[in-house]
């Protein structure tokens, strides 16, 4: 059976179903691979990382989260609020997945591109603004939070 949802819809359902989990133990384990997905499947991996990512920016305050994957493959999870941190990092072939879903919801094929991405959140929703470039086999994606 074909999965008909989008990555936009899956992507806020992982953000539903790990509201009320502690996001950071939720992290290390996600970027240790541990996705508690039984068919290993990367795009499952990829959007709840990528969802955990997200809620933890909104719970936090954070401004931004970025994640750059370098042309050797290495791989960083920033975190930019009141300093600049950095939490553990996917490996490098969900950190390509996850930029790719990026891409893909927000349908930017070029190596730069700007757009705004809505979540809902249960009964509420934060306006994102996410960022993608790609200089050569470089990528990052940043995910800009509002200011409140």
């Amino acid at each position: 059976m074909k999965d008909e949802r989008n990555y936009h819809q899956r992507l806020q359902e992982f953000c539903d179903c790990f509201m009320e989990t502690d996001l950071m133990a939720e992290l290390k384990k996600a970027s240790q691979g541990l996705s508690g997905d039984p068919s290993g499947d990367l795009d499952e991996g990829a959007l709840k990382f990528l969802g955990l990512a997200i809620l933890y920016g909104a719970s936090e305050r954070v401004n931004r989260i970025v994640f750059h994957r370098s042309k050797e493959g290495k791989v960083r999870f920033e975190i930019e609020g009141e300093g600049k941190y950095q939490l553990p990092a996917p490996g490098p072939q969900m950190a390509e997945r996850i930029i790719a879903i990026g891409r893909s919801m927000t349908h930017i094929e070029d190596d730069h591109g700007v757009l705004p991405v809505s979540m809902g959140l249960r009964n509420d929703r934060v306006d994102l603004r996410f960022e993608l470039d790609r200089r050569g086999e470089e990528e990052t994606l940043s995910i800009a939070f509002p200011t409140l």
